[in-house]
């Protein structure tokens, strides 16, 4: 593998930033390049656009209480983890 390719795990962390498209020029062209001939990595990228679709239709009556705070929990879980 050369400097210039990325490897899955690489790759992955990146997508975020890809589909937000705040990906450097330069990163966003290698991501591109590994899309193409990855179909992991592929299958990734759509998994995360599905998960962001679902997410953003979500609203919150649409959630039952009991998930609403159980994911208030988590988040304070987080929180306290990171010290704030």
């Amino acid at each position: 593998m050369t400097t210039d390719e990325l490897a899955c795990q690489q790759l992955v962390e990146l997508l975020s930033e890809h589909l937000d498209r705040t990906l450097p020029e330069a990163d966003r062209e290698r991501v591109v390049e590994h899309l193409s001939d990855c179909d992991g990595c592929t299958s990734a990228l759509e998994q995360m656009r599905a998960t962001i679709r679902v997410a953003g239709s979500l609203t919150e009556d649409r959630v039952a209480e009991a998930e609403r705070a159980r994911i208030r929990e988590a988040f304070r879980g987080w929180q306290r983890e990171a010290g704030r």
